[in-house]
């Protein structure tokens, strides 16, 4: 190929060919083109193509001179649009990944006003991006916590540091608390300046609830496993009371001036035995009668009982659904949960100065109820199926999806300001004066339904009333139990041969005297292994063996078991302080297995070896 290739300048690369390529190329009419690269900041990206198509005459070094300066230009303006549209598509990777996340994303100046918030920002406080713009970081805080996070913010943007994480209680549209953990980093620019801040608002406002419901959880069951301890203790020592009292009345006659004494003494006593069960109750070591209920008719046969104790100036409404599944649990028990919250609720539709003893809380919910105006007084008791989601369990602790039955329990008293929720379940919590309640009631609902399987949780606002929901697991499909009878009230005799198994001194003592008694020959043992060896070293058959539950080196069922691996088939009557895993059946037992719990009267116990003794 003819020609001639010139290079002009040292940043500027032109090529010059002459007039022979036109034709080795076959671009007729053409005998000069001019290439000169397209630069920018001394890149080269481009070149600039110039011919003599239409002049048909030679390119001056003028007007070279020109395009060279033409080209630098177009490579400026060139470089300028392609910066342009990388930023476009930059910030649409950036918008797009705003909108999608699942966080809170923000800019804020350095006097912490937002002047960038991602749509997000809608579905965490309610509001639009428009209405966060403009406004200060802390104009969104909970008050109580405003002063402490702003002096945490204002430390790190003032030395120009990350926002290092923190969480902090915001507040909704709709007036409701968001826990929003935050975090940020500094934006500084060429020459080392704060800019702005830039981070991140997220949502973790469910896996709070989740630990609170965890933490109270833990709370709540160690305070149990005390609370039981205690109460099997005591109820060993009320046993003693107890018998003894029964004893004594027998021998005493009716114008003794001791026997006042000793009545005081045994009503004494079966009000702290009634105090022990409730304790039992809430650390869920009490035995449960296991029966299939359709939770319907507990509720129909109780409204009678339930509007003597609330009273008639209250309403009771029932709305009981059409399909509601049948319960396993004990019907005492079931009954026991809606006899307190009804009067519970009975008590917050009353004076707030008898149920609160707190003036600052009286005079908040005195606030509450002026502002949301006097509301008749109504109890409502409502059942229905509820089938729970995995989304609904993964709120609430120690919860599996599936079919529950569910009671409700609404009234419209005078609702619950957050301080006394937080604490609503925990033993001997109590918001009244001294002497007005032992604060037991709602601790004994929570461990009865956390025995059962069940769940509670309780929706109240002050001025507005209460709602307890309560979640029970379903029966099995089998038939339904009946009730265990009752027996009867007055001391029955006999004279079988009776083997008494206890542990503690005291109340195998006094057990063997009551029954000596009413006419039974005893023999006893301390535990297990012994009560083995006395059953087959005893010349007479044992017609009956009253055995505790929880005793050192045999237990008794274990001791049971090897009783029957024997082949001996005496009758069994179970004695409870109370239930654990080591009891019949783990937690419960069923309707049909003899039991009875301490403590016990001479009465109580003479009845129930009448039944099991008489029992075919």
């Amino acid at each position: 190929m003819v020609g001639t290739l010139q290079v002009r300048g040292r940043h500027d690369l032109v090529f010059v060919f002459a007039s022979a390529l036109g034709e080795d190329v076959g671009l007729v009419g053409i005998d000069r083109i001019i290439l000169i690269g397209l630069r920018s900041d001394g890149r080269l990206f481009g070149i600039l193509s110039v011919d003599n198509r239409m002049s048909r005459r030679p390119i001056s070094d003028e007007e070279l001179r020109h395009l060279t300066l033409m080209s630098q230009v177009f490579g400026n303006m060139l470089e300028t649009s392609r910066a342009r549209i990388a930023l476009a598509r930059g910030e649409e990777r950036f918008r797009q990944v705003a909108e999608n996340s699942g966080e809170w994303i923000w800019e804020v100046n350095a006097d912490r006003r937002y002047t960038y918030s991602s749509p997000v920002v809608q579905a965490i406080l309610g509001h639009q991006p428009e209405a966060i713009c403009g406004t200060r970081m802390e104009d969104w805080f909970v008050e109580a916590e405003r002063e402490a996070a702003v002096a945490q913010l204002a430390a790190a943007m003032e030395a120009g540091q990350p926002i290092p994480r923190f969480a902090i209680r915001h507040r909704h549209k709709d007036g409701y608390e968001v826990v929003l953990e935050t975090s940020g980093i500094a934006v500084h620019d060429e020459r080392g300046q704060l800019v702005c801040y830039r981070g991140s608002h997220r949502d973790v406002t469910r896996e709070r609830d989740l630990e609170s419901q965890l933490r109270h959880s833990q709370k709540i069951d160690a305070i149990g496993r005390l609370a039981g301890g205690i109460a099997h203790d005591f109820n060993n020592l009320l046993t003693a009371i107890l018998g003894c009292g029964s004893l004594l009345l027998e021998e005493v006659k009716d114008n003794d001036p001791v026997r006042e004494d000793i009545e005081r003494i045994r009503t004494a006593g079966e009000r702290a035995a009634a105090l022990t069960r409730q304790l039992l109750a809430f650390s869920r070591r009490q035995v449960l009668h296991v029966q299939d209920l359709d939770l319907n008719e507990v509720v129909r046969e109780m409204e009678s009982l339930l509007r003597r104790t609330i009273g008639e100036d209250i309403e009771l409404v029932t709305k009981l659904g059409t399909a509601v599944p049948r319960i396993e649990t004990d019907a005492d028990q079931i009954q026991q949960i809606i006899l307190h919250l009804a009067i519970n609720a009975r008590d917050a539709m009353g004076d707030p100065h008898q149920l609160f003893r707190s003036t600052e809380i009286r005079q908040e919910v005195e606030q509450a109820r002026m502002a949301c105006g006097r509301k008749p007084k109504k109890l409502t008791i409502e059942t229905l199926g509820a089938e729970l989601n995995a989304a609904f369990c993964r709120k609430h602790v120690g919860m599996t999806a599936g079919l529950y039955a569910v009671l409700r329990i609404s009234d419209t008293g005078v609702g619950m300001p957050r301080e006394v929720r937080d604490h609503l379940f925990e033993p001997f919590f109590t918001t009244r004066e001294v002497g007005r309640g032992s604060g037991l009631g709602l601790s004994t609902v929570y461990g009865i339904v956390k025995q059962m399987g069940g769940h509670i949780e309780v929706d109240s606002t002050l001025g507005q009333g209460t709602t307890f929901t309560i979640y029970l697991p379903l029966a099995a499909a089998k038939q339904a139990g009946k009730p265990a009878s009752k027996g009867k009230e007055k001391p029955l005799q006999g004279k079988e041969n009776i083997l008494i198994v206890e542990d503690e001194d005291v109340v195998r003592n006094l057990t063997v005297r009551m029954l000596q008694t009413l006419g039974y020959r005893t023999v006893q043992a301390r535990h297990g292994v012994e009560a083995l060896e006395v059953c087959q070293s005893h010349p007479d058959p044992i017609d009956l063996v009253l055995t505790d539950m929880i005793m050192p080196q045999m237990n008794g069922k274990e001791f049971v078991e090897k009783l029957r691996g024997l082949g001996n088939k005496s009758k069994v009557l179970f004695v409870s302080g109370y239930s654990s895993e080591d009891t019949v059946g783990g937690k419960t037992i069923g309707v049909d297995t003899p039991l009875i719990q301490k403590p016990f009267t001479r009465e109580q116990l003479a009845a129930k070896i009448r039944e099991v003794l008489d029992r075919g």
